[in-house]
C-alpha cells in the first residue's frame, strides 16, 4: 500500500488546511500488490497502549493542523484516565481534541491545533480606577 493509501485509509481530513491523518502502525505498510480498495472499509491498526499512543504524539511535526488518533477500545477505561494521559499530551503540544467516531473495537479522535486566545483591546474606556 503507498503512503497515500495508507494516510487516507483513516480517512476524513486529508488536503483540508494542511491536515493529515497518521498512520502509527507497527508493520510496515505493504509494498506488493494492493488489494483492491472496497468503499466504505478501511484498515486501521488502533493504539492498545497509552505510551505508545503518547509516544506518536510527541513524534507529530507541531506545525500539524489536524490528525486522526485510533484507539482501542481497552484503553476506554470508566474513568477516562487512560485517554486523559493521551489527551494531555496532545494539549501540551498544542492540539484539542475536536470529536472522535465509535468504530467496530476502537475510536478515532479527531484533534486540531489549538485556536489562538483572543486579546481583549482594552482602552482608556476599559481601566478600572483603583485607590
Amino acid at each position: 500500500m503507498s503512503s497515500m493509501a495508507s494516510m487516507s485509509a483513516i480517512g476524513g481530513l486529508n488536503g483540508m488546511e494542511g491536515g493529515a491523518s497518521v498512520n502509527f502502525s507497527a508493520d510496515p505498510p505493504e509494498q506488493a500488490h494492493a488489494p483492491a480498495r472496497t468503499k466504505g472499509v478501511t484498515h486501521v491498526r488502533p493504539f492498545t497502549s497509552v505510551d505508545a499512543a503518547v509516544a506518536a504524539v510527541e513524534s507529530l511535526d507541531r506545525d500539524l493542523k489536524k490528525f486522526e488518533l485510533a484507539v482501542a477500545d481497552s484503553l476506554q477505561d470508566y474513568l477516562g484516565v487512560q485517554m486523559a494521559q493521551i489527551t494531555d499530551c496532545a494539549l501540551a503540544r498544542g492540539w484539542e481534541p475536536v470529536s472522535f467516531m465509535q468504530r467496530d473495537g476502537f475510536r478515532v479522535y479527531r484533534y486540531e491545533a489549538m485556536r489562538s486566545p483572543r486579546k481583549s483591546k482594552k482602552g482608556a474606556a476599559g481601566k478600572t480606577d483603583r485607590a
